[in-house]
């Protein structure tokens, strides 16, 4: 389950970097939030080694931080402009990104919230049709 959301999680971070930086950069505008861009490609990266090629405790922890830090963000961004406005690492939060962050967020938060009920299930308990 975590691995797997990694690997979505890698193909959508990388679609989300590569199609604002080619607009922004032919726009002239990447400067204003390159910070963001790097943020989602460094986040592409971990999650692929997650989802691909590292442990399995990696997949977990990768989710976990979205989950916490995306689902945050992305409630948090309704509120504000941006992290940093006016500096070199701005980032701003617009509706989109807003969106975007609750997209990968919720999804990691009820992965985190099915694997703790069923790691909290009684071992005599007869697994659903859901968990065979």
């Amino acid at each position: 389950m975590y691995r797997t959301y990694c690997r979505v999680a890698a193909v959508v971070f990388a679609v989300f970097t590569a199609y604002p930086v080619v607009t922004k950069a032919l726009d002239h505008r990447l400067a204003e939030d390159w910070a963001h861009s790097a943020l989602h490609l460094v986040s592409a990266l971990v999650a692929a080694y997650a989802g691909w090629f590292g442990p399995p405790v990696v997949a977990r922890l990768f989710v976990t931080a979205i989950a916490i830090g995306y689902t945050a963000l992305g409630v948090f961004g309704w509120f504000t402009d941006g992290l940093f406005l006016g500096t070199a690492v701005a980032i701003p939060l617009g509706p989109i990104d807003n969106v975007f962050h609750l997209a990968l967020g919720l999804p990691a938060l009820a992965i985190l919230i099915v694997a703790g009920t069923r790691s909290r299930r009684k071992p005599d308990a007869v697994p659903t049709a859901i968990e065979r």
